[in-house]
């Protein structure tokens, strides 16, 4: 059917389309400005070996540099080229990543035509993402067709009746309704719009079930966990634009379909490195477990080798081999099952990828401790066939490691240049995001040798944005089955309240892009993702999204048992005179925190 079919469709295209056009001028113009540089070498050099390959198909037809970029592109293109030419006009790199992230993700999906129209939130907020990103790069005109496309959207609203403010919810028991207004009546409480997982709602949910840890994933161990079982693990993971790539890239890798070989993740604490890094494993590893259930939550799970042009078993060949630095002690080291010595990272890789005869290639290295060359490790990829190698807390292992550091260095570089090589093996491995990570003098040494390692070859990756967590949270706590109306009905009655007395509410929180946050955010207010991740997020020892979630697993799981019949959980609602609560968090808040509360303070 046509897009006339489906308005909200048909809107989010016109909308590509001007960003399209803007952002292709804008890009080529900035490359074009620095001296010496080639347009179509610039443009290459900033793509994956598989977007490569698209770029120069288009080019074939005809569609010229400008033409032949898509919006996938843009972020990288973006990206790669940001100190010399494009941060001094966009500023806040990451915030701007974000965006052009979304709006690629959203060109997918408007291509991907379905049997239905796209949302009409959704619609409304990547719109708004657009005509932001056009205001951003100084194309006022395009911004301003794209917001007249927006408006197109906008159901007629009629005049407001006078309505009393919200009223402030107490946050523990449930109202009395002594004092209630009208407005507050007719809406729904939260607790019954979006039910809490149960876990959360019988509190059965342990703080060690937010703690990824690859290996106890790879020994099984973390079998009663989300963590270990990968059907639960992805029905509870929101799979970001940037993990979404991240998946695609190591399919089409080991499947023989291009992709970038040798990956580096790096973000801060609770940033996502690790959770991604098990969502690879358990996408290669369990395949078919994956592919055989028809739970709705996985469909888009059974999209990714679709996407990436595999077949089920061109995926389910490849090896994984899992390396976590701070889970191997060379002093006290496993063997194989000829009793060979595991206290390398090549002799512990090249076991997990094949056993004893894999091991034998890199045999005489993986004894004696010094590191493998290039052409053994070129034999033994050669050998084994599509792999997968990950690698986690790697700054750690070399700072703490018994075998001479130099050797992890050689090693690493060897490796790099060796997986580079190879037709069907990836490297993916996870790196500090600040010296202050890295943990002394020795550690920031250490990440600092790593990173240029690293930085001579490798795609550098980051697995979450900030825009993101909130979804990657919701999903955790309270899965999808939310009552849609009810949350309109909540966010409208909200949006309404801080337009009409905007002098009393932060700047910005009438606007209708403010509106769309707090669908996306139900029924958790945006107001409480901004200061936990703006605020405790500057906090050394609080997690981010890891942190986040241990936090709102406490708060929702009390205000849930407790009553709480507010229409949305906003900032004031945590509870944090309930002692579990207090007592995880108040160690992170020195001079921030008072004593901490037990249950006799009530």
């Amino acid at each position: 059917m046509a897009d006339g079919d489906y308005p909200n469709r048909g809107a989010l295209g016109d909308a590509l389309d001007v960003y399209l056009d803007a952002m292709r001028a804008f890009v080529t113009r900035g490359l074009r400005r620095v001296p010496g540089t080639d347009l179509r070498g610039a443009i290459e050099g900033a793509l994956s070996d598989h977007a490569r390959e698209r770029f120069r198909e288009r080019l074939g037809r005809g569609e010229g540099e400008a033409g032949a970029i898509e919006a996938g592109d843009i972020p990288y293109l973006v990206e790669r080229r940001w100190r010399e030419v494009f941060g001094a006009t966009l500023r806040y790199e990451r915030d701007i990543l974000s965006l052009l992230h979304l709006i690629a993700q959203a060109r997918n999906r408007w291509a991907h035509r379905g049997e239905e129209d796209i949302e009409l939130p959704y619609a409304q907020a990547r719109i708004t993402d657009i005509a932001e990103v056009l205001d951003r790069i100084r194309a006022p005109e395009a911004a301003e067709r794209v917001k007249g496309v927006r408006t197109t959207l906008d159901a007629p609203v009629a005049a407001p009746e006078p309505e009393p403010v919200l009223p402030t919810m107490p946050a523990t028991g449930k109202a009395s309704g002594k004092g209630r207004r009208r407005i507050a009546d007719t809406l729904k409480p939260w607790r019954e719009a979006a039910r809490p997982n149960a876990d959360i709602t019988e509190q059965t949910f342990l703080t060690a079930e937010f703690m990824a840890d690859l290996q106890q994933v790879r020994d099984g161990s973390a079998q009663a966990t989300e963590y270990g079982d990968p059907v639960k693990f992805f029905e509870r993971t929101h799979i970001t634009p940037g993990m979404r790539q991240l998946l695609e890239n190591v399919l089409r890798r080991t499947g023989g379909a291009g992709g970038d070989p040798v990956v580096q993740t790096k973000t801060g604490f609770g940033g996502g490195k690790t959770h991604s890094l098990i969502a690879l494993y358990h996408l290669i590893t369990s395949t078919a477990a994956l592919a055989g259930t028809r739970e709705p939550a996985l469909a888009e799970v059974r999209e990714l080798a679709a996407r990436a042009e595999l077949e089920q078993e061109a995926v389910s060949a490849a090896r994984v081999a899992v390396l976590v630095g701070t889970s191997l002690d060379p002093r006290r080291a496993a063997t194989t099952d000829a009793g060979d010595p595991l206290h390398t990272l090549w002799g512990e890789m090249a076991w997990q990828l094949g056993g004893q005869a894999a091991y034998d290639i890199v045999g005489r290295a993986a004894r004696e401790g010094f590191a493998p060359g290039g052409e053994t490790l070129d034999a033994l990829f050669e050998h084994v066939g599509p792999c997968l190698i990950l690698i986690d807390e790697l700054v750690a292992y070399a700072r703490n490691t018994g075998v001479d550091r130099d050797n992890v260095y050689t090693f690493v570089q060897n490796l790099t240049e060796s997986v580079r090589r190879s037709a069907r093996a990836v490297l993916v491995a996870t790196l500090p995001e600040s010296e202050a990570e890295a943990g002394d003098e020795r550690g920031a040494a250490v990440l600092a040798r790593l990173d240029h390692i690293f930085g001579r070859i490798e795609a550098t990756w980051e697995p979450l944005e900030v825009r993101e967590a909130f979804e990657v949270v919701r999903r955790r706590l309270f899965g999808g089955d939310i009552d849609a109306e009810a949350r309109d009905d909540a966010c409208d009655a909200f949006s309404r309240m801080y337009h009409r007395t905007p002098r009393d509410y932060p700047q910005g929180t009438g606007e209708q892009r403010y509106l769309e946050r707090m669908r996306e955010c139900y029924p958790i207010h945006p107001e409480v993702f901004d200061r936990l991740y703006d605020d405790w997020s500057t906090i050394s020892r609080f997690q981010r999204t890891r942190g986040v979630l241990r936090l709102m697993a406490h708060a929702i799981s009390f205000l849930y048992r407790n009553d709480h019949h507010s229409p949305m959980i906003l900032p004031g609602d945590l509870p944090f005179r309930d002692s579990a609560l207090a007592n995880e968090f108040a160690p992170l808040l020195p001079g921030h925190w008072g004593p901490v509360f037990t249950e006799a303070d009530g």
